[in-house]
């Protein structure tokens, strides 16, 4: 199989760092103060919603936000969800990757690190069972292999939430495992911020933005650039089972760039609500060989490129009780890849329009949605070209019940892409027990139509199979979460039946072919608390987020039968303790990733995995807001850490930033 395709394989840390974000302080009301981030600080930086990190605002009017999850409020949410918000992070250099990594239920599959190619696990799933969306747009292409996180630049990212569960109903075909909703930065007249960051192995970022606004509009401008030689130290073992056979080499042809820019759009017009996004990036990375194959001679590489553009109109009421809204979007990727010499492209684009109504009745709101759009596909290997329309039609009502102490979010889709049809369906619901504890659950079915790639594309030894038919997954979950002034805590269960899934199959001389023969039940626990900074000791906060995931092979040869599925740890813990006297904030987090196979007979095992990571930020200067900012990863400089392609990972590394921004408050 072609190397650089993805194989199918937290939460809350506090607000402990210096605010210095062109964004810091209570911004005055204004055209896109809808979208504020809930409440000043001090609050996790990554939370269940509900949590301190997200105070349930007053019920907004329909269309006042562009909102990622279909939601009236965060508090009343039923589904499990973990807001990672960016701010608490400022200063370091984490990619969209690294952050959704915080989060319980995911596991983030990093391919040589640096720039390289990143996808996400949610509870099990593959990489294309997450749909993730940017400000409400599936970045899921028809090239299928999952979304590549490192392609969304993090410079302009405010926060990432995590969804987990099937949530096709509410979000779409190929939410299995559940969603990855990212959302960019709101526009606020006067605010801008610029920051460089420069390291170890040649690892360079610089970004600016800033945003201009008048009466009624605000538009915010963001580019990017960052770039990495990964020519990092590592430890190769030659001989496993002989003693000494270890001998130290440095990562070749693993070079990585990329640049990004953003334009956001917020106005009004009459009585309406206007929302528009531009958004392009593209890069280049090098492909580094296998480690058993030294330096050969071939240096493989590829080009990607993106362009996305979004208009919306919201908050049109022809009636008291009656709102409307509308999208329209369009999407082209590029992506050109050089493996032994030999150059493939791909060239694809999607595009959309969205018909939403919601009707306000009794207890809640019932919701009413047709979708319509288009696959365009041309690649190296597939013959003529490819294309296929998608019709949805969805309805969810959001009821609150018995004074507010229960919430009930039924919803239903109907979706047909190309020749695969199916429907979703889920029923979420949370109740509040008592003060400042609740008990959420949630249950749903959805499906995954097979991607162009899976279907007509010839990839080196993987053959296509146009016969593939619809992945499915069944799953329910619960979970007791308490909060109050002195955090939170969560403790949930869930379980997911996959059927039909995509496996590959050797056949004839060598070649592989995917076909549906999957079945597997994951289940497990998911556990993550936060305390509330406690001043008397320094702002002392602590947080936590913890992984079990069993899983279990129920169809496949003798062998295969029973096992766990390849690539997913049973075992996974994030924490993290944070101090910040005066100026200065202090943290130190541990990533931890138990046992794991690379096999589905589970004969090769992949050892547990421990990272240590540290950093302190200084504020240098309060009005404009001057920050400079250190960060130690991998501290103890573990050199035999692998990927799941078996490619080594980067030692020790070492950050500097500094950044600076302004407050609209300010000017």
């Amino acid at each position: 199989m072609v190397r650089w395709l993805p194989f199918t394989r937290g939460a809350c840390a506090l607000a402990c760092a210096v605010a210095l974000d062109a964004r810091a302080g209570d911004p005055p009301p204004g055209p896109g103060a809808a979208e504020a981030e809930p409440g000043p600080a001090p609050a996790p930086a990554s939370s269940p919603a509900g949590s301190p990190a997200a105070p349930a605002p007053a019920r907004p009017a329909f269309g006042e936000e562009l909102q990622l999850t279909p939601r009236r409020t965060a508090a009343d949410e039923p589904a499990a969800v973990t807001v990672v918000s960016v701010d608490t992070y400022a200063g370091e250099a984490k990619t969209v990757a690294e952050l959704v990594s915080t989060a319980p239920g995911v596991a983030v599959n990093d391919y040589g690190g640096l720039g390289q190619l990143a996808t996400a696990s949610i509870r099990g799933s593959t990489a294309d069972g997450v749909l993730v969306l940017l400000d409400g747009l599936p970045l899921n292409s028809a090239f299928g292999g999952g979304v590549d996180l490192s392609s969304i630049p993090r410079h302009w990212i405010s926060r990432v939430e995590v969804i987990r569960g099937v949530e096709g109903a509410r979000f779409g075909a190929g939410a299995l495992g559940g969603v990855l909703a990212v959302a960019t930065r709101r526009p606020e007249a006067g605010a801008w911020s610029a920051e460089a960051t420069g390291g170890s192995f040649g690892t360079w970022s610089a970004a600016a933005d800033g945003a201009a606004g008048g009466e009624g509009w605000t538009l915010l401008g963001a580019a990017g650039a960052d770039g990495t030689e990964g020519d990092f130290p590592w430890t190769f073992d030659s001989t496993p089972n002989v003693p000494g056979g270890e001998e130290a080499r440095i990562r070749k042809n693993n070079a990585a760039r990329r640049a990004a820019g953003l334009a956001k759009l917020t106005a009004q017009a009459g009585g309406a609500r206007v929302d528009a996004l531009l958004q392009a990036s593209g890069g280049r990375r090098e492909i580094a060989p296998p480690p058993d194959q030294g330096d050969p001679d071939g240096r493989d590489w590829q080009e990607d490129g993106r362009v996305l553009a979004m208009a919306r109109i919201s908050g049109m009421a022809p009636t008291s009780w009656l709102s409307l809204a509308a999208r329209a979007h369009g999407r082209l990727d590029l992506l050109d890849v050089s493996t032994a010499g030999v150059l493939s492209h791909q060239r694809g684009g999607e595009a959309g329009a969205q018909l939403e109504a919601a009707a306000t009745h009794g207890p809640g709101v019932l919701t009413a949605t047709l979708e319509a759009s288009g696959d365009l596909l041309q690649a190296t290997g597939t013959g003529p070209e490819r294309a296929r329309a998608a019709l949805a039609a969805a309805l969810a009502d959001d009821l609150a019940l018995l004074g507010g102490r229960l919430s009930l979010v039924p919803a239903v889709r109907l979706e047909q892409t190309g020749p695969f049809g199916g429907w979703s369906a889920s029923l979420g619901g949370r109740v509040r027990l008592a003060d400042g504890l609740a008990l959420r659950a949630a249950a749903g079915r959805t499906f995954r139509v097979p991607s162009f790639a899976e279907l007509y594309l010839q990839q080196g030894l993987v053959k296509p199979n146009p016969a593939l038919a619809p992945e499915e997954a069944l799953g329910a979950d619960g979970a007791l979460v308490a909060e109050g002034r002195a955090g939170m805590a969560s403790l949930g269960a869930y379980a997911t039946l996959y059927r039909d899934l995509i496996l590959y199959d050797r056949v004839s001389l060598g070649f592989l072919q995917p076909r549906n023969a999957g079945k597997a039940l994951v289940s497990g626990l998911e556990a993550e608390a936060a305390s509330a900074p406690i001043r008397a000791l320094a702002g002392l906060a602590l947080s936590a987020s913890y992984t079990l995931l069993a899983s279990e092979n129920l169809r496949a040869p003798a062998p295969e039968l029973g096992k766990w599925l390849p690539h997913r740890a049973r075992h996974r813990l994030f924490a993290r303790a944070a101090i910040a006297p005066g100026p200065l904030a202090l943290h130190a987090e541990l990533h931890y990733v138990g046992l794991q196979y690379d096999d589905a007979a589970n004969v090769r095992a992949i050892p547990a995995a421990l990272v240590w990571n540290a950093g302190a930020e200084v504020r240098l200067w309060r009005r404009p807001a001057v920050a400079l900012g250190v960060e130690v990863r991998n501290l103890l400089d573990d050199r035999t850490l692998l990927d799941p392609l078996g490619d080594p990972l980067p030692g020790r590394m070492v950050l500097a930033t500094l950044r600076a921004g302004a407050t609209a408050a300010a000017q």
